[in-house]
């Protein structure tokens, strides 16, 4: 269990997280959604490690959460300059064998990856996740960037982790991936997040969703000359 307790973060006076408590099942997908600014990316980052908290505790299986549990796939990876694919798996896991990744991924392993595309880019980080083999998996908009097959190819691998029973938190600005792909979905709003939204509620949340958000849009356009 990933236990989170009274998590609270801030960027100088601005409190992005206030007191957030929460908890997460291993096996188990969990959606993370919010608008921009909402603090998915602080949330993560405090999780992993590199954002530090002001209050509160993360333990996983009641023992403090460290980074050597964590794969964390960031919404913006850097590379090395003049790095090739290979290169850059043998120096994240040096002992592990990248080959049979790479039948799924079929990624120019000889090739620079700064000359990779957006979602190339993606899935190479993705990759050398995969091989660090680790109990967390946070996925920061896994699907931005990449293809409609390479979208699949992410979710078929995102549900082999879920049944080898690793935690996965993953978040995206698409609403219909975090539908097909979680288990529950975690909606952060004020520095908290909502009572989950488990699979049986998805239709009706997607309905009231966008319900939501055309009901603000037809307001503010009633107020433009077009």
């Amino acid at each position: 269990m990933i236990d989170i307790n009274q998590l609270t973060v801030s960027y100088g006076e601005h409190e992005v997280l206030n007191n957030l408590s929460v908890q997460f099942s291993a096996g188990k997908i969990q959606g993370i959604l919010g608008v921009n600014g909402a603090g998915k990316s602080t949330f993560f980052n405090s999780v992993y490690g590199t954002k530090k908290a002001n209050a509160g505790n993360i333990m996983l299986d009641e023992v403090s959460i460290e980074k050597k549990d964590i794969a964390f796939l960031q919404t913006e990876n850097y590379f090395y300059p003049l790095m090739k694919g290979k290169e850059y798996l043998e120096l994240l896991a040096p002992k592990k064998d990248f080959q049979m990744w790479n039948e799924i991924f079929q990624l120019p392993l000889n090739e620079f990856v700064e000359d990779y595309s957006t979602g190339m880019k993606k899935k190479i980080a993705f990759m050398g996740l995969l091989l660090l083999d680790r109990k967390v998996y946070i996925l920061d908009e896994p699907f931005n960037g990449v293809d409609i097959q390479s979208n699949e190819i992410l979710i078929s691998i995102i549900q082999s982790l879920k049944e080898k029973g690793k935690y996965i938190l993953i978040s995206s600005h698409i609403l219909s991936s975090l539908l097909v792909v979680s288990d529950s979905i975690h909606r952060l709003q004020n520095g908290q997040f909502d009572a989950p939204i488990l699979r049986d509620q998805f239709s009706q949340f997607e309905l009231d969703f966008k319900n939501e958000i055309a009901g603000e849009i037809s307001e503010k356009l009633k107020n433009i000359d077009f």
